[in-house]
Order: structure tokens, then sequence, then C-alpha cells
């Protein structure tokens, strides 16, 4: 008996992708992109907001223990390691050691899609964004 020979045509078994599944696949890439690359921002510039308000409120928490032990704020302390990549930092009335009240504020150094603009404190615990556009909880994160 002899045996069979069995052929197979190149359209019983591909050897690669189409040009229509490839085009699929880029086409589900690009979605996936356009979804996920505004939302990796956000949780970026939501990671570096919180890193400016832990900055802030320790700065407010040392003007109030000089308080405490000397009745008035010195805007002149507490302002070592406060500027960074994402924010820059001032504290209102710059450079008074007798001062009977202070403000901070927090500007970011890009604004690109920030919808909160400059956070700032005062010495009241008032708590302040410079945009419109955000709203003091949201931007602030409930704290």
């Amino acid at each position: 008996m002899a045996a069979k020979k069995i052929s197979q045509s190149p359209m019983q078994n591909p050897g690669g992708f189409s040009l229509l599944e490839l085009v699929i696949v880029l086409t589900v890439m690009a979605v996936l992109l356009t979804i996920a690359v505004p939302s990796y921002r956000q949780y970026v510039q939501r990671g570096e907001r919180a890193d400016a308000i832990r900055l802030l409120l320790a700065v407010a928490g040392c003007q109030e223990r000089i308080r405490a032990n000397t009745g008035l704020y010195d805007t002149t302390q507490c302002t070592d390691g406060l500027n960074n990549e994402t924010y820059s930092f001032q504290i209102n009335p710059a450079g008074d050691t007798s001062a009977q009240g202070f403000e901070i504020i927090a500007e970011p150094r890009r604004s690109e899609g920030n919808t909160c603009g400059a956070l700032s404190l005062d010495h009241t615990g008032a708590r302040g964004i410079s945009s419109e556009d955000g709203t003091l909880n949201a931007c602030w994160g409930g704290r």
C-alpha cells in the first residue's frame, strides 16, 4: 500500500497575520491608549497635589508650634525643603520674624490640565485654590 500524500494550500494554514487583523489590533490599542493616558496623568497630578498639601500642612504645623512658644509667627523658619519639581512654595509675609498671621501658597510649576491652580493655607486654617475650574473639596481631597 502506498502512503497517501497530503498537501496543504496556503489558505488552509496561514503563516502570519493578515493586514485586517493587524489593523484591528492597532485600532484596539489606540482606543486603550486614549483612555489610559489621561487617566494616568490625572493620577500623577493627584499624587503631586497630595504631596504639596502635606508640605503646606507641615509648614502650618511648624508655624503654630513657633507661635505656641513665642506668641508670634516666624515666616523665616519652617521653609527648608519646600520647593520641589512640581510645586513652588512661598510664605507671606516673607521674612517676618514677628508676624501676626501667615499664608502659604503652593503654585504648580506645570499648569497643563491642572484644574486647581495654586493651593493656599493661612494661619486660621482657611484653605483655598486659585482656579475657578476646580472645587475646594476635590482639590484638597477632603482634608
